[in-house]
């Protein structure tokens, strides 16, 4: 079973994308010239990523579905989008395919930069007015959750402590924090449409996964993020405030200061997020590795090496021409293995198995339960050996695990 896209399909998809993505620009463009004042768009729908100032996508960063945008800059380098870009000033790196269209008021390319939809100039800003947060009130309750047995209900707390290792349970509704903290290896699951209210702090260390529910949809969870204090609030530190100061600039800083601007969000490498986030005075930082579907809107975002992105449930990412390999007559990635589960096995299941072989979820297929895992294989040797540890483990909620081979390669 195929998950990558072989050259043929992806070239034909890439032009029906083009055909689709024009018209729908050609249509933006007479709007802009005939509302003068009015944003470019009136919702973020379509974005799966949107800053109010700037975005930076770090080198390997694939996105396999939703537009991205910002009022302010993009900075592209050496990526995969499928999508379109919108932003006053675009830069893009060499070696980068936009498989869509662009609208800027400047842009920047590099050699070997191919956009593959229309380019058009110039843009009205600001292209998405990002409204507000409602105030909420937090609680008093703390809780430090480890294990795996563990379940909240919807109400206000103050600040929520995800252990190593360990597994949380939302049974939905409207949860009111001060702060959220997910350390190493563990998963928040949100059984039904969730809101989070946070007031201070959200933090993910590495390997972390925020998961839906069978049946739930990635954006059925919403984050709605202020990062700052209440006024008159005593201060106390927290134990990544250093690193946390790097991450500003020194007007950043005293915009920090001042409560003109609120704690960035910090999400560590080799994570597996799935929300809307919501954090139009905060920066968002996603460690390399992450797959991210969804949305996040905020004031600066910066996705790490290799992340992959997508607006909706599915989607898999591109293999690299140098992953693929010829052997016995087939082309294979030396780096994925396909996983179907049975009817009743959940991302949860999926994510646990890849977590196993040191792999990560990176596509799905939800209508037949297959999962495209990207894993650290670098022989044939290897993938067969990974591939046969998988089936010795017996687990009832595998039905097949597989190479992924490439059919039709274009020479």
């Amino acid at each position: 079973m195929e998950v990558g896209l072989s050259n043929e399909s992806y070239e034909r998809n890439r032009k029906s994308s083009y055909l689709v993505s024009a018209l729908g620009v050609a249509g933006i463009a007479f709007a802009v010239f005939n509302f003068s004042g009015l944003p470019f768009f009136q919702n973020t729908d379509n974005f799966v990523l949107f800053a109010q100032e700037e975005i930076k996508l770090e080198q390997g960063v694939q996105v396999s579905g939703g537009d991205i945008g910002s009022n302010g800059k993009i900075d592209i380098e050496k990526d995969i989008i499928n999508g379109n870009i919108f932003a006053d000033i675009i830069s893009i790196d060499k070696n980068t395919l936009i498989n869509g269209n662009a609208s800027f008021n400047k842009l920047k390319t590099k050699k070997e930069t191919q956009i593959l939809g229309t380019q058009t100039k110039p843009i009205q800003l600001p292209i998405v007015h990002l409204p507000e947060i409602p105030e909420f009130q937090v609680g008093t309750q703390d809780f430090k959750f480890e294990g795996t047995a563990n379940t909240l209900i919807a109400g206000s707390y103050r600040n929520i402590t995800l252990e190593k290792s360990s597994r949380l349970i939302l049974t939905g509704g409207i949860y009111n924090l001060n702060k959220l903290e997910l350390k190493e290896n563990s998963m928040l699951i949100f059984n039904a449409s969730t809101t989070l209210n946070i007031q201070f702090k959200l933090r993910g260390h590495d390997r972390v996964s925020i998961l839906p529910g069978q049946n739930i949809k990635p954006d059925d969870l919403k984050i709605n993020y202020l990062g700052i204090k209440p006024k008159g609030e005593k201060e106390e530190r927290e134990d990544d405030d250093d690193e946390v100061n790097t991450l500003h600039d020194n007007q950043e800083k005293k915009d920090h200061k001042d409560r003109k601007i609120g704690r960035p969000v910090v999400f560590g490498k080799q994570s597996f997020l799935n929300f809307k986030l919501f954090a139009p005075n905060a920066k968002v930082i996603v460690g390399k590795e992450t797959t991210f579907r969804g949305q996040t809107l905020a004031r600066k975002i910066k996705i790490g090496k290799g992340g992959i992105l997508s607006l909706d449930i599915s989607g898999s990412i591109q293999p690299k021409l140098s992953d693929i390999i010829l052997t016995e007559g087939e082309r294979v990635v030396i780096n994925q293995i396909v996983l179907q589960l049975i009817t009743v096995g959940t991302l949860e299941d999926a994510q646990k198995i890849a977590a196993s072989v040191n792999g990560i979820v990176t596509g799905i297929i939800p209508s037949i339960n297959l999962y495209q895992i990207l894993i650290e294989t670098r022989t044939i040797a290897e993938l067969d050996a990974l591939i046969q540890r998988l089936l010795s483990q017996q687990n009832p909620k595998i039905k097949s695990v597989s190479k992924n081979v490439i059919l039709n390669l274009i020479q």
